[in-house]
């Protein structure tokens, strides 16, 4: 009987896996079979033509306005996130504390991007005059992963030896010095995964940004106080206009390659990938 339950849970999840790889490779191929066309040198390096706007030309200013968001964004949610982690775990003493933090971080995780992108827009581009601008959409999109970054961050320290934190205490070592000689040079593979994985989360957001800082046309990102412009807006406004489709596939295609380079490149970090090659090839040289 417990022969057959187990054969019954390898058929699920054998199953499963070979589901979610079908649905996979099925969109992949869509829009690979749509998009890649158009997807040339000049449409990677010319900026959005024609009329309606798009239908011509390519989305150069929309991939550095896209990596500009990502890049303050992940500044954004690392330094929020890092420093609510650290706090948490290593100089919160209050169990009450520390509870009330962990059920706020988890309740920030579950709201609606599109609910953060009316708040930035409320607070910094109402009240307080802030114009929509590459500032007030990374802040957006930094409050969208500061959550995600928390958490994975939290649970990086929580993996740290305790012994090593027991060790510093016994030393006399105060939290401050541990943290920036000890915890941080540990963990610190797990920082730059975590933001670049949440700047891969954030450079596909459409909602959030639309109201606070993303414009349908904009030059290249040179002021924190300018809109810019950013590809999944493109690509939605070019689907709205449901003229030159070619060309919102091949913008989805774009966005799917940075994703995917975005993933690789935390997984090679994460694996000290690129410290293993320079080992061997030391090795090989002596």
């Amino acid at each position: 009987m417990v022969k057959y339950k187990d054969w019954l849970i390898k058929v699920f999840i054998y199953l499963t896996l070979i589901v979610v790889l079908a649905i996979v490779f099925r969109i992949a191929y869509f829009i690979v079979k749509n998009g890649i066309n158009e997807l040339n040198i000049d449409f990677l390096l010319d900026n959005p033509k024609g009329m309606p706007l798009g239908t011509e030309g390519g989305i150069k200013n929309a991939i550095l306005g896209s990596f500009a968001l990502m890049a303050f964004a992940m500044i954004f949610s690392a330094i929020l996130g890092v420093s609510c982690a650290m706090y948490n775990v290593i100089y919160c003493q209050s169990k009450a504390i520390h509870t009330i933090i962990s059920l706020t971080v988890q309740c920030i995780s579950s709201i609606p991007s599109i609910i953060l992108g009316l708040f930035v827009y409320g607070f910094f581009i109402v009240s307080l005059n802030v114009p929509t601008s590459l500032l007030t959409a990374s802040i957006t999109l930094g409050l969208m992963v500061f959550a995600f970054v928390e958490i994975k961050i939290e649970k990086a320290i929580e993996d740290v030896d305790r012994q090593f934190i027991k060790d510093s205490h016994y030393l006399g070592v105060d939290n401050t010095y541990m943290s920036r000689k000890l915890i941080l040079p540990l963990i610190k593979e797990n920082i730059i995964t975590t933001s670049i994985l949440a700047g891969s989360y954030a450079i596909g957001a459409t909602a959030p940004i639309m109201m606070t800082g993303v414009v349908y046309m904009a030059d290249s990102p040179r002021s924190l106080l300018k809109p810019v412009m950013a590809l999944p807006f493109h690509l939605h406004m070019l689907l709205s206009q449901a003229v030159k489709v070619e060309k919102a596939y091949a913008t989805a295609l774009v966005l799917i390659i940075i994703l995917i380079i975005l993933h690789v490149v935390s997984e090679l970090i994460m694996r000290n990938i690129g410290g293993v090659i320079v080992e061997y090839f030391r090795a090989k040289k002596s």
